[in-house]
């Protein structure tokens, strides 16, 4: 009985190390991010470094485009061969993940004002690290559920910020959209993955997405608000996209807080 005690505290312990280090190195590979994030910005401010700033830009982006290419190739070989580990960090979706940071951080230095650009990564390259370490330690509905919030609060702002904008007031419409697809989609993920015990299948891959005693009726509310919150902001206009924002914001705290204690 002693044996298997220990054995069972080792592994334990294992598994607590590993996810430490994939959690370790997505945060590291973060910074690294935000590191070249800056070295673009001032290679792009300056005459002087500019070309070579520039020509890095475009090799980044066509670097990132690839590897996601290639992540989902292996991805697909990997859940057909059924060697698809979804523990490791180290698979085609770790390089999906990487080469999508690497060309969006490369397309928004090249394509938008390097300052703003660099200001909108120094968000979204921590916010992606923090996804993560919920996904690896929280249960899995709370990284469900704060990825979907994430993604409203992020159509929030880009429709306050399109809302009155010259350049950017077509598009308006099409962030409401995309923020609507998102709740729907949040719903009906939870549908699927119930039929499976929260559990969606990916051939013969089955991807973890909520609890198996997850409450309907949580993503339903969760999903619910989230809707209004963007009807309101693109109806109303103003800075309540804003304000709608820091609600989510304010609920994803509360709810981290949540489940940090449910956990203890």
């Amino acid at each position: 009985m002693k044996k298997a005690n220990d054995t069972k505290k080792h592994k334990a312990a294992y598994e607590s190390d590993y996810v430490t280090n994939r959690v370790l190195t997505v945060f590291g590979g973060g910074i690294l991010l935000m590191v070249f994030a800056a070295y673009l910005k001032n290679g792009l401010s300056y005459a002087s470094s500019f070309p070579t700033a520039y020509r890095v830009c475009r090799a980044g982006l066509w670097v990132g485009l690839a590897l996601v290419l290639v992540g989902a190739v292996l991805d697909v070989y990997q859940i057909r061969k059924k060697t698809y580990n979804v523990k490791t960090l180290f698979n085609g979706t770790g390089l999906m993940m990487l080469g999508a940071l690497l060309a969006l951080c490369s397309y928004l230095m090249v394509g938008f004002d390097p300052e703003t650009a660099l200001r909108v990564l120094y968000v979204i390259i921590p916010v992606c690290a923090i996804l993560y370490l919920v996904y690896s330690v929280y249960p899995r509905e709370f990284f469900s559920l704060a990825a979907a919030m994430t993604l409203v609060a992020l159509m929030l702002w880009l429709i306050a910020k399109s809302t009155g904008s010259n350049t950017m007031s077509g598009a308006t419409v099409w962030f409401l959209a995309f923020g609507l697809l998102i709740c729907v989609g949040l719903e009906g993920l939870f549908l699927l993955a119930r039929k499976n015990r929260g559990k969606l299948k990916v051939g013969p891959v089955d991807l973890s997405m909520f609890s198996p005693n997850t409450r309907h009726e949580l993503v339903v509310t969760v999903a619910a608000c989230c809707a209004v919150l963007l009807l309101a902001a693109f109806f109303l206009a103003g800075s309540i996209g804003y304000y709608a924002m820091f609600a989510v914001v304010g609920a994803l705290f509360v709810m981290a807080v949540y489940y940090t204690v449910k956990m203890m």
